[in-house]
């Protein structure tokens, strides 16, 4: 079998039902749904399978959702013997990463994210920090342009693929940098999100996940994780266990995390729900494999297309 790489994707990828007929199908794949529930003391799974809306999009539920529908995939793949040689996420999806590595348990996986979000959460008061996509200007002209912004601040949240950066910021300042981004000839899109992700204004977040999981232990990686933070492989678990709280306030380097996996894997695949992280893979290197497993029609078809009998 050729060498695999399970990418795990992020907030935004959610949408009502996503995980329902994995739970019909798979033993596994309800078990973890059930656990979730029992962590959190909430339904969890009936948030994931019939929303509403509303409820699915709050960060403290999107991201537990996000992360147990990755799980009830992995749950099923590796049930079929399917293992990765490299493991990486967008964002929240590095949480994933690291459950799938074995660096953390399915409950400890549940409460960092927990506690990651409801610290992001009260970084900053609703609406008055966001995020932008910038698209159509090359890196170091939105650099260049942000300058004058830094001290405010605005600055590069992702690295999502070539001619895609996620900007992210103080409102005002946004605003006023939006304006300039537009004038320049960039096309910008504001982004339906709660807080200035992946920046400085996350600082509190960072010291209330840091302060979380001194106390809890992390394993070393049986798999390699290739960081958001720096697009580099890490096992060692004392290394995995600081990134956790840098990762908050750090950029999402994924043009570089899909370069490193393009240098030593044969093919990706997105594990989660919708299929963003296969989109930026391939514009980022074209002539790489990829897959997106995000339900049991695709799940079963990938499986076929590998020839593992279901």
């Amino acid at each position: 079998m050729p060498s695999i790489a399970f990418v795990f994707p992020g907030q935004g990828s959610q949408k009502i039902g996503m995980g329902r007929d994995l739970a019909e199908k798979y033993p596994s794949a309800r078990a973890v749904f059930d656990a979730g529930n029992k962590v959190l003391g909430r339904d969890i799974a009936s948030i994931c399978f019939e929303g509403p809306n509303e409820a699915l999009t709050l960060t403290s539920n999107a991201q537990p959702a996000i992360f147990l529908v990755s799980a009830a995939l992995l749950s099923v793949l590796s049930a079929r013997g399917i293992k990765a040689s490299y493991v990486a996420g967008h964002s929240l999806g590095e949480l994933t990463a690291y459950y799938a590595a074995g660096v953390v348990d399915l409950e400890t996986a549940l409460r960092i994210i927990d506690v990651r979000g409801r610290g992001m959460a009260e970084s900053m008061p609703v609406g008055q920090s966001g995020m932008a996509a910038v698209m159509g200007m090359a890196v170091a002209d939105i650099e260049r342009i942000l300058e004058p912004f830094a001290t405010r601040p605005v600055v590069i949240a992702n690295l999502n693929c070539p001619g895609q950066v996620v900007i992210s910021g103080e409102r005002q300042a946004l605003d006023e940098a939006i304006g300039v981004l537009k004038a320049d000839g960039a096309k910008v899109i504001p982004l339906p999100v709660s807080g200035a992700f992946h920046s400085p204004l996350m600082m509190h977040g960072a010291k209330v996940l840091g302060d979380y999981v001194k106390s809890v232990a992390l394993s070393d990686a049986k798999t390699p994780i290739i960081l958001n933070r720096t697009a580099q492989p890490e096992t060692r678990g004392d290394a995995l266990k600081a990134n956790l709280s840098q990762q908050v306030v750090s950029p999402v380097r994924w043009i570089e995390t899909v370069e490193c996996l393009a240098q030593t894997v044969d093919r990706v695949v997105e594990v989660g729900p919708g299929k963003v992280l296969a989109g930026l893979v391939k514009k980022t290197s074209p002539d790489l494999p990829v897959t997106s497993v995000s339900d049991v029609e695709s799940l079963e078809n990938w499986l076929a297309e590998i020839v593992v009998p279901l």
